[in-house]
């Protein structure tokens, strides 16, 4: 299965503009993906995503699947993929 990942700002500086990520397997959920593209990416970018200690995705990070925030999703990262599936990675912005 493909799936389309997009990132920005600091993930769009380790991943580049749109990957495309091949899953191996049928039945593949947001949180698979996750753990395959830290492993692609290594530390730094498994750094960004997760709190170290709680090892929950951080706060300041906005994960859309398929345009919805994954918080919304009522599987949240347990939600299946499907293949076309597309991920966008947007850290939030705080300004005044």
């Amino acid at each position: 299965m493909k799936i389309k990942v997009t990132g920005y700002l600091k993930l769009k500086g380790l991943i580049g503009d749109e990957v495309s990520l091949e899953l191996e397997t049928e039945k593949a959920t947001l949180r698979d993906a996750l753990k395959v593209l830290c492993n692609q990416y290594g530390k730094r970018f498994e750094g960004i995503l997760f709190d170290p200690f709680t090892k929950e995705i951080k706060r300041s990070n906005l994960i859309l699947l398929n345009g919805q925030p994954y918080i919304n999703l009522s599987k949240r990262l347990d939600s299946e993929l499907k293949d076309g599936d597309e991920i966008t990675f947007c850290p939030l912005l705080a300004g005044g």
